[in-house]
């Protein structure tokens, strides 16, 4: 009877065994061998439904879901691997793309429990992190902007340093760390960290430009704007003219892109830290800087729509109505749809008593966009009182006056 007893319980092992063993080979094939991130997450599901508690299943799941860019999904297997066996999930991952690669997964969800305001989780997540990839800056960053928004400011201060530590000249590792700072309202610090970066960044604009118009007499900030113009409206035929007749470059596009790639990057990331900068001094309420970075992020990003919005902004504030008049033409050409910018635009044209045109913004844009703007109807109102028509002038009062019962 006890020997009968034990043949049941080792063919039971031995089914459990090859039950595990097939969903186990399918998660292998399809993610060592296929690279179907899908398939091979179905597999492992369906082993760990079916009770089968194999760390692989949950390296395998894990690394599927990286695939799939399923990152709380990836990080939390990668955790419940961890639990199960840490030795062999560590070896795993050196041998499957390294534990760098993986850390991603706890980067990413750290990153967007973060901006989900749940702090204490973000925190947990870098922990697995820093254990994969000591090295990699972006969880002491993540780190230090959480704590910095629970209030351990000290700590905080201390991943930041450890980041620059790493990498002090890195203008990456700069404006990640000033960003820190600008999103936990840090202004003071978030200025200096974003001067560093760009100042960083214009080493590699230099050497970039420097490159491209070797054969200029000088660099026309006007010449570079229009690169980045044709660039990023993909019209390759006129940007290899350009090229070629403009920056002398007879050989063109062809042998000149990585150039124009660099380029279009650098000035995104001097643009970028340009306009932060000038929003930290916003926030501070030093409009003058605030507006001399603003103005600078718009010499290399001509069409950034939140510099020019709010460098039209100061421009109002300050009464330079006509100097705002452009600001605000690029931004609504860029983005019709934008309300205030077409408020503000009508602003302009009433105070340079340009009328008709303020009438015509008002009517046909902000009020097209937003059909109970009171604010509109009340200019609306003025400027058809300046006008004589007294009529429509009481009409769009009337309105305002509906709208505030």
């Amino acid at each position: 009877m006890a020997t009968s007893s034990v043949r049941i319980l080792l063919i039971l092992s031995i089914v459990t065994s090859a039950s595990a063993s097939r969903y186990l080979n399918t998660a292998r094939i399809a993610y060592y061998n296929q690279r179907d991130y899908a398939r091979a997450k179905t597999a492992c599901l369906e082993g760990i439904a079916a009770g089968h508690e194999n760390y692989e299943l949950y390296a395998i799941l894990g690394g599927s879901n990286i695939g799939l860019h399923d990152w709380h999904d990836a990080a939390h297997a990668l955790i419940r691997a961890f639990a199960l066996d840490s030795i062999k999930t560590l070896d795993w991952m050196e041998e499957r793309g390294g534990e760098d690669y993986y850390s991603q997964a706890f980067y990413f969800s750290a990153q967007d429990l973060y901006y989900r305001g749940a702090y204490e989780e973000a925190l947990g997540m870098t922990a697995y992190g820093y254990l994969l990839d000591p090295t990699d800056i972006r969880f002491y960053i993540l780190k230090g902007a959480a704590l910095h928004k629970l209030g351990a400011h000290d700590s905080a201060q201390e991943q930041f340093a450890k980041a620059l530590s790493i990498d002090p000249e890195n203008p990456d590792v700069c404006f990640l760390v000033a960003k820190a700072f600008f999103e936990s309202s840090m202004f003071d610090s978030s200025v200096a960290h974003f001067a560093s970066a760009y100042e960083y960044y214009i080493t590699d604009y230099n050497r970039t430009v420097q490159m491209l118009f070797h054969n200029c007499d000088e660099v026309k900030v006007e010449s570079v704007q229009n690169i980045i113009s044709l660039w990023e409206e993909q019209d390759m035929a006129a940007l290899d003219e350009f090229i070629k007749k403009s920056l002398k470059l007879n050989a063109g596009l062809d042998a000149y892109i990585k150039n124009i790639e660099d380029l279009y990057e650098t000035t995104g990331d001097l643009a970028r830290s340009y306009y932060y900068c000038g929003m930290s001094y916003y926030h501070l309420k030093n409009d003058t800087r605030a507006l001399q970075n603003l103005l600078e992020a718009l010499q290399h990003r001509p069409r950034e729509p939140d510099a020019l919005y709010f460098a039209g902004e100061i421009l109002v504030q300050r009464g330079a109505f006509e100097d705002a008049v452009h600001y605000f033409e690029m931004l609504t050409q860029s983005k019709p749809d934008d309300c205030a910018a077409w408020f503000y635009l009508g602003v302009c044209c009433t105070q340079i008593k340009d009328y008709e045109r303020a009438i015509d913004i008002y009517e046909n844009k902000v009020l097209a966009l937003d059909p109970h703007n009171s604010d509109a109807m009340t200019n609306l109102a003025f400027l058809y009182s300046e006008l004589g028509n007294r009529e429509k002038s009481m009409r769009y009062l009337e309105r305002v006056e509906e709208l505030q019962e």
